[in-house]
């Protein structure tokens, strides 16, 4: 596979499902408990999954703030013809990864019942979040190794191993949600287990397919350590943001449902967070399949390139994005059955809460496309404001806001308007980019 001269098309469908697989590798989880939990425990477990959602939010932030920081630098450096340079941004991010994996896993271990707090849990959702949240903060590691290691092995050029790893590791947990949840009758925990189990099946895998040397990736001492996590960190940061952004956002939006809207606008929300994290992932996916491409071809000067596989990704990204949002809005009950058993309640406040929020899928594909492409051109204090604006400023300012002036109802309201404006934002930044390009091509 030669990303500088093969065709673009080609490669692009070759990354294409390989990336939006292991992009899922974390999401998955979150969307097979949520629908087992959901339809074992009920309405208050699919809320306490909503509680403990930014604990896999975490985990990803970890793994795409330094896995895409440093995958992108070391195809730059291929790109530039310098394997050793390469090499070296592979292994200071093996070790900032376990620094800063280390530096929440271990205080998060110790003070979960805070968190479960923080992230709205009351008395009643308490217990659930702490049976749920107990195994997969354990396992927090595993998330992190799986979405990182997979992030350098598809940019070395095996996406399919990767996406066999995260298929495996799905497999575990649906079989395991359901022996455990259901015939064995383990409630939350059962649903953990799976989840634990499938997760370490994935990091096995990918740890097994780097160190019996299936790769190229080598370890190569970086000549300036602090310099080299300071350029992971500034890369991958916009992308690591989007994921840390999905606690800060839980944070605020759990609780201000809990105060205009109750118990039943939560489920909904749990349901909508899992579904929302999934589209996410896929969208970082299709991302994540031009950052190969576009980061070795920017390396070695081929500007027309970039811009070939950003076409396909943008595109693609819209259709995604179209298509889901068609689906939930014309079938906001049957989607959201899918995932819970369905009380009069939630029956009463589904249409109007999916309908309102699905609309926020076709802004956010840009959005979230645009911040790995911009990763990948160099650009990535302009990624790192699209993903600031839609995570954590436009959406926690809206969120504040909105249910004061427009009444509760305008929280689904607030999280498409962020997403808007911020599409906004980023295309104005794609267009001025281009024809910068454009000029430098002719």
């Amino acid at each position: 596979m030669n990303l500088i001269k093969d065709d673009i098309k080609k490669l692009f469908y070759k990354f294409l499902i390989p990336a939006i697989s292991s992009s899922l590798a974390i999401a998955v989880y979150s969307l097979v408990d949520t629908i087992a939990i959901g339809q074992g425990a009920g309405p208050d477990g699919t809320a306490a999954c909503a509680i403990v959602l930014p604990i896999f939010a975490l985990a990803n932030f970890i793994a795409l703030l330094c896995g895409i920081g440093g995958s992108v630098l070391m195809g730059h450096a291929r790109g530039e013809g310098n394997r050793e340079k390469g090499d070296a941004y592979f292994t200071a991010s093996i070790i900032l990864v376990t620094i800063i994996t280390l530096i929440i896993w271990i205080p998060g271990m110790i003070y979960q019942d805070e968190f479960y707090r923080l992230c709205g849990a009351d008395d009643v959702l308490m217990p659930y979040s702490r049976e749920y949240g107990e195994w997969i903060f354990a396992f927090i590691p595993s998330f992190v190794i799986t979405s990182f290691l997979g992030a350098f092995v598809r940019t070395d050029g095996s996406p399919k191993f990767v996406m066999t790893a995260i298929l495996t590791g799905g497999v575990v947990n649906i079989i395991g949600d359901w022996i455990f949840v259901f015939p064995m009758n383990m409630g939350m925990r059962g649903a953990a287990i799976a989840t634990a189990l499938g997760s370490a099946v994935q990091a096995i895998m990918i740890l097994w397919y780097v160190f019996a040397k299936k790769t190229t990736l080598k370890l190569a001492k970086p000549h300036q350590w602090l310099k080299g996590f300071k350029k992971i960190i500034t890369t991958g940061f916009s992308a690591g943001i989007s994921a840390l952004a999905v606690i800060a956002v839980s944070f605020i939006a759990n609780n201000q449902i809990m105060n205009y809207l109750g118990g039943a606008a939560l489920a909904v929300y749990g349901v909508l967070g899992t579904v929302s994290s999934l589209f996410t992932s896929i969208f970082s996916g299709i991302g994540q399949a031009t950052q190969p491409i576009a980061s070795e071809n920017f390396g070695a000067g081929n500007i027309d390139r970039c811009w070939a596989v950003e076409k396909l990704g943008i595109r693609t990204a819209l259709i995604y994005g179209i298509v889901f949002a068609a689906i939930s809005i014309i079938f906001p009950v049957g989607v959201v059955g899918l995932f819970m058993q369905m009380t009069p309640e939630v029956i009463e406040v589904t249409p109007y809460i999916m309908r309102v929020f699905s609309l926020s899928y076709i802004p956010q594909a840009v959005c979230v496309f645009c911040v790995f492409y911009l990763q990948s051109i160099v650009h990535a204090k302009k990624a790192t404001v699209i993903s600031l604006l839609r995570g954590v400023i436009l959406n926690g300012a809206f969120l504040m806001i909105f249910p004061v002036f427009f009444g509760g109802n305008s929280i689904w309201w607030a999280i498409f308007m962020a997403e808007f404006v911020t599409m906004l934002v980023a295309v104005v930044y794609m267009v001025s980019i281009y024809r910068e390009h454009k000029k430098l091509m002719s």
